[in-house]
């Protein structure tokens, strides 16, 4: 007997013992559901404390200024030093940069239409777009000419041009006016808004980008408020913000301040930490029934080799051996906690997308918690297996063959 035949006869076992079986089978569905689960809630939960609290640019960070005070010294007030173009330009070159992003800010009332509402405005130069990803709709966006000639233009988010402009109206080559000024809109990129904020009852106020000179020169602001670094690898964002604050520090040749950036990895590291230690204590717990599973499994199978008593003498007086008796029950007892396990698979798969649909997050399922789950569901069958299969290995086939 070979051990496809061997798995066709543990099916048919199975099968002509269905509520026994799935009886049988329960502990180990239920175990296997709940560590994956479990796992994958706790992955989905802190995924998205990790995007809320950290940020959702794994490839950006940063840089701050951060005064340097004599032990002397009592007053806490400092003028951070102004910073240009002609500063950030020689960043873009330093290795592990993709890109330098500058930006500066303001705010503003929006009027077109006899429509008005309070806006966000972000300056920006030429580059900007391509280093954030973001997707154009219509129009153009900015060149290197709009950003030196403080050329009076902007670009509108989608949300901006679907509450001013309606109907399918355009809004490239319009004339808006923002704190009494006239702006031409030369492009729509799609919203970078939170999709949250935006179905929040009440919420109209969009984004809107400008040349970032001319932002300084309408709102009386610094050229560049805030410099991210866009590194060309996640594995190397702190080293190249490291670097980049570093040369910037000297560029500036700074003695009362310096350069530095929001470096959370120590943080992330903490979290990633706690997570672990919650997510391995509670799917210990949930292991736990995997263990009652397999109580139940050598339990059933105790009572198999007991009812299958005459049929194990018969095959030895056939000429079976004690190793195929022995594979013969094996077998029927990883594929009874691997059906169970690749149950207990679905369960959570179901579970888990219904959760991702009440729970504000998606909850994650590891393909690696999968592959263990299945593969420690076969394992707790060959452990609690061994002890029925190898009883039915020693049993004698004239004393089996009189057992009534």
């Amino acid at each position: 007997m070979n051990i496809l035949e061997s798995f066709k006869i543990a099916l048919s076992s199975i099968w002509n013992h269905k509520v026994r079986s799935i009886l049988t089978m329960l502990g180990i569905i239920i175990g296997v559901g709940a560590v994956i689960i479990i796992v994958a809630i706790g992955e989905g939960a802190k995924k998205q404390i990790a995007e809320d609290v950290f940020s959702t640019d794994k490839n950006a960070i940063e840089l701050y200024y951060e005064p340097i005070f004599s032990e002397d010294e009592t007053e806490f007030y400092w003028n951070e030093p102004d910073l240009t173009t002609e500063d950030l330009e020689p960043l873009q070159d330093l290795p592990g940069v993709k890109s330098i992003i500058g930006t500066n800010q303001g705010w503003g009332m929006m009027v077109h239409n006899e429509e008005q509402s309070e806006i966000t405005i972000t300056g920006i130069d030429e580059h900007y777009l391509k280093a954030k990803d973001i997707q154009m709709l219509e129009g153009r966006p900015f060149n290197a000419r709009d950003n030196e000639g403080m050329n009076r233009v902007v670009l509108i988010d989608s949300v901006t041009r679907d509450h001013f402009f309606k109907d399918g109206e355009s809004a490239v080559g319009e004339i808006i006016d923002v704190d009494d000024n006239p702006y031409k809109v030369v492009g729509v990129y799609k919203s970078t808004i939170p999709e949250e904020w935006l179905q929040m009852d009440g919420f109209m106020s969009g984004e809107m980008l400008m040349p970032r000179m001319l932002v300084s020169m309408m709102f009386g602001g610094r050229e560049v408020e805030n410099v991210s670094v866009i590194a060309d690898s996640p594995d190397n964002v702190t080293e190249t913000g490291y670097l980049v604050a570093d040369t910037l520090t000297a560029n500036k040749e700074l003695e009362d301040g310096m350069y530095s950036i929001n470096d959370f990895s120590d943080y992330e590291a903490e979290l990633e930490g706690f997570y672990t230690t919650i997510t391995l204590f509670i799917g210990s717990i949930a292991g736990i029934s995997l263990l009652v599973g397999g109580i139940g499994v050598m339990n059933i199978m105790l009572v198999s080799v007991t009812e299958r008593t005459r049929e194990i003498g018969l095959r030895k007086a056939l000429g079976a051996t004690r190793g195929r008796i022995l594979l013969q029950f094996l077998i029927e007892s990883v594929t009874l906690t691997s059906l169970g396990g690749l149950i207990g698979i679905g369960f959570a798969a179901g579970v888990t997308f219904i959760a991702s649909q009440l729970l504000p997050f998606t909850a994650i399922i590891s393909p690696v918690v999968v592959i263990i789950g299945f593969t420690f569901s076969a394992f707790i069958g060959i452990i609690f297996g061994i002890l029925p299969a190898n009883k039915a290995s020693k049993l004698s086939p004239i004393d089996a063959l009189r057992y009534e």
